[in-house]
């Protein structure tokens, strides 16, 4: 299955997209007007980003494709400086009836499950092993937001709805790194020690094989970020499949292309020439065309197995 990472450019075409408000905004309103006046404007944009985000789950769900959850549905609610809650927003009982909506609709009926698979990608400023303990809280705070978001959308505590991270640290050896990045892990929420994942980095010393080796928790193999910062003599993507498989879920990977007119190798195509392999799991396609990306690696796919030319296949025992 393929999955859309965060913005529908089609519904986006169509009128319905997340909205932001800044921390610098949010001061304006409230000193132009009341801390009422903000708040109630800043509980509009989190009302809009819930309902938006389950109109994107049921766009998903009618392509046969899996979610990416945003993660700025709730813009200031995670800024050290904001002194208030969810609850204290005039909407919050409508944000809270949103929730329940959204999993009324992804849960089936007949066996419970969800109908879109759910998982989230909190930002690069995250960094569970630093060892500046302002980072650690902000970062702790911030996944435990990323937590309780996934509980309302009724994910389960557990990989099949990953929360996914970078480690994203390079000072000192590997174990130490490891190590702090693991203590602080379980300083946070079970909605978040239960679902969050590593991924492979596209540069620095969190290779697939570093991360193997230094990590009890599933890995998320992204194969730009290995074509770019590669490790080993191995199959990176099955050894990273078992890692998932070991707890009974089916992996979600990721997928995507070098841009093929920008220096920076870094850079990511909007519409890839290839597609993943026929492989067991899931994969998040990054490309930044959004839905067109999408369509296209199933172009690619369809393509080949109506011409009866195999894709690469991976086993996993």
């Amino acid at each position: 299955m393929y999955n859309l990472c965060c913005i529908s450019n089609e519904l986006k075409d169509s009128g319905y997209s997340f909205q932001n408000m800044t921390w610098k905004r949010f001061n304006e309103l409230r000193d132009r007007h009341s801390v009422d006046y903000a708040l109630d404007q800043l509980g509009q944009r989190w009302l809009n980003n819930v309902v938006v985000t389950g109109m994107i789950m049921r766009h998903c769900g009618s392509n046969g494709w899996g979610y990416r959850v945003s993660s700025a549905l709730f813009p200031c609610l995670t800024h050290p400086d904001f002194k208030y809650d969810v609850t204290d927003v005039p909407q919050y009982k409508q944000i809270v009836e949103a929730f329940a909506s959204i999993v009324a609709w992804n849960t089936n009926p007949t066996t419970g499950e969800q109908i879109v698979r759910l998982s989230t990608h909190p930002d690069q400023f995250n960094v569970l092993a630093s060892e500046n303990q302002s980072s650690v809280d902000k970062t702790i705070a911030e996944l435990n937001h990323h937590g309780w978001i996934m509980d309302m959308l009724g994910c389960e505590r557990s990989y099949q709805n990953p929360i996914n991270i970078h480690v994203n640290c390079t000072k000192g050896d590997l174990i130490s790194i490891a190590d702090r990045f693991m203590s602080n892990l379980n300083k946070c929420d079970q909605s978040v020690v239960n679902r969050l994942v590593v991924e492979n980095e596209d540069k620095g010393c969190w290779t697939v094989g570093n991360l193997l080796h230094y990590f009890d928790i599933p890995v998320t193999f992204d194969n730009h970020h290995n074509n770019l910062n590669p490790s080993g003599e191995f199959e990176p993507m099955q050894t990273c499949a078992y890692t998932w498989l070991r707890h009974g879920v089916k992996p979600l990977f990721h997928y995507s292309e070098g841009h093929p007119d920008k220096p920076n190798p870094r850079s990511h195509a909007d519409i890839p020439t290839d597609c993943p392999p026929d492989f067991d799991a899931d994969f998040d396609i990054e490309c930044k065309a959004k839905e067109l990306a999408i369509r296209r690696c199933e172009e690619i796919r369809n393509a080949r197995l109506s011409r009866n030319y195999p894709l690469p296949i991976v086993a996993v025992d």
